[in-house]
């Protein structure tokens, strides 16, 4: 994939990935009022190549769930229990299947939309702060972006707070980076477990793919 065709894989599927989901604009930050229990702790997503792992506190809506898409909030507004001292916020998860030797960087979050504040080019990790407009009602129009390579598939997530709330400062970027190396260490794990799974019916294949390109 060049390099040209990898930025617009990574401007449709990521910056824009909201659009997967119609119905953000009406999940509300405080969450789940029906007393049902919306919370999932993980989720895969990206075909089964990725174990989405939200931060301490986190968990899944599962109403949300798309083969490449996920909103996340804190488990007691989603009928969970709250085990940590978790902020209240949302984080949405979108995945887009990659080829070749793509890497991500926070150039690919330039947008005439969103005005880049902040940059942070961490190894394989990318994160920016944008001012914008958020995707729903009630939220701050500063935000959180990230973007990560995990296999043969790119993670981007995004991090909204609530306007009347406090202001996460540096706690934002903090969990998108735990979430990016939590998703990535039980991505690997799981990739692993299936080789070993796959290798009782037959000779182990050569290492390629997937699992190589995890591990480079």
């Amino acid at each position: 994939m060049n390099t040209g065709t990898s930025r617009g894989v990574l401007f449709g599927s990521i910056l824009l990935g909201l659009a997967a989901c119609e119905d953000f604009a009406a999940l509300d930050l405080a969450g789940a009022t029906t007393g049902e229990n919306l919370a999932l702790t993980n989720a895969t997503l990206g075909g089964g190549m990725i174990k989405l792992v939200p931060p301490p506190g986190f968990c899944v809506d599962k109403r949300s769930l798309r083969q490449s898409f996920a909103i996340m909030a804190r488990c007691d507004t989603l009928g969970g229990q709250l085990t940590t001292d978790a902020p209240l916020a949302l984080i949405t998860a979108t995945t887009v299947k990659v080829t070749g030797p793509v890497a991500v960087s926070t150039s690919d979050f330039e947008s005439p939309a969103e005005q880049v504040l902040q940059r942070r080019d961490d190894n394989d990790l990318a994160l920016v702060q944008v001012r914008g407009s958020p995707p729903g009602d009630g939220m701050r129009d500063t935000y959180w972006r990230a973007a990560a390579r995990i296999g043969n598939q790119v993670v981007g997530l995004a991090l909204y707070e609530p306007s009347d709330g406090r202001d996460l400062g540096a706690t934002a970027p903090a969990l998108l980076t735990q979430m990016v190396e939590r998703t990535h260490e039980q991505s690997v794990i799981a990739a692993v477990a299936a080789q070993d799974n796959s290798a009782t019916a037959g000779p182990k294949p050569a290492r390629q793919g997937f699992l190589s390109g995890l591990f480079e």
